[in-house]
């Protein structure tokens, strides 16, 4: 379903949970992520007061691809300076993103006001889904410790390693990336027994 994600991170808690989602997303589905920071050109006061944006910004994609790497998530990372609407809608018809990440924005409301959120934007004019993820999310696609079933669905080809509870929640209400009913036959035991 989704095969090329785009994940934009600033470094800021909303971003990170953004990318713990996506990359928890990616692997679950088997699809790259992309990985996009944007340094904003023509810089406002919040700007000034950072010591090193582009320093950050390449300490966010770093952090980024080494968290790809540790849970097996194939990774491209890049970084760019513009407007960071129009760049992550740019960057993401380029890398033929299906579903875009993104964190809300954490700035004042006054900021907001002011210059907008970059989320509502990018929803605004991106041809593909942009999922928002809030400060206080839990990553959705974790794989529990104690997984005792391979889900896997026959319609989206997506799969996930999940609990007795998760799999009793997909047959009662299907699979949770593309809605199809799910039967017993979708899920296989991973040998791990539960507490």
């Amino acid at each position: 379903m989704y095969r090329d994600i785009l994940v934009a991170t600033d470094g800021s808690e909303g971003g990170k949970r953004a990318v713990d989602h996506a990359l928890g997303l990616a692997k679950a589905l088997d699809a790259t992520l992309h990985g996009l920071a944007v340094v904003k050109e023509g810089a406002t006061t919040r700007d000034q007061i950072r010591a090193d944006p582009e320093g950050e910004a390449q300490a966010a994609l770093d952090s980024l691809k080494a968290a790809g790497d540790e849970r097996g998530v194939a990774i491209t990372t890049e970084r760019r300076s513009g407007d960071p609407c129009e760049t992550i809608v740019e960057y993401a018809d380029e890398r033929d993103a299906g579903l875009i990440v993104m964190g809300t924005t954490t700035g004042t409301r006054l900021d907001r006001l002011l210059h907008g959120s970059t989320t509502q934007c990018v929803s605004k004019h991106a041809s593909a889904p942009v999922m928002s993820i809030g400060e206080e999310a839990d990553p959705l696609f974790d794989e529990p410790e104690d997984a005792q079933f391979q889900f896997h669905c026959p319609k989206c080809d997506s799969s996930l390693k999940i609990d007795a509870e998760t799999k009793d929640a997909l047959v009662e209400k299907g699979c949770i990336i593309c809605g199809a009913s799910v039967t017993e036959e979708a899920f296989t035991e991973t040998g791990v027994s539960g507490a």
